[in-house]
């Protein structure tokens, strides 16, 4: 598989259209099309900003190792304990509770909510 494969699998995974993923990093569905055929060779500068702006692991794109996406949670969560003061352990238990799929985390959501309710019963 080629790096324009990789690219047209990116750019699904997403859920983009050629003209909306190109949009989006100053190009046109034509050259999008032209690179996921490997028609035309991506640049550089191209790869740059699709690590940048899709978050696109560059070694995954470039050779097929890796992840298809860079995680971006501890950066998030980095700017959200900036911005709230939040401890290193509120940032491990943030970063813990986004590793759980969706329904696990309901159901963590589900308890502590009943947990605080009971607490506020008892006063």
């Amino acid at each position: 598989m080629g790096i324009g494969e990789r690219l047209k699998l990116a750019r699904k995974a997403l859920n983009l259209k050629q003209s909306e993923f190109g949009a989006r990093i100053g190009l046109s569905q034509p050259s999008i099309g032209q690179y996921e055929k490997e028609t035309r060779p991506i640049t550089e500068r191209v790869i740059s900003q699709l690590v940048s702006e899709f978050h696109i692991n560059e070694e995954y794109l470039r050779h097929g190792t890796g992840d298809m996406f860079i995680d971006q949670k501890p950066k998030l969560v980095r700017q959200l304990a900036e911005e709230l003061a939040l401890s290193d352990r509120e940032q491990r238990l943030l970063l813990t509770f986004l590793e759980f799929p969706p329904d696990t985390r309901n159901q963590i959501l589900d308890f502590a909510q009943d947990f605080v309710s009971k607490l506020q019963q008892r006063k």
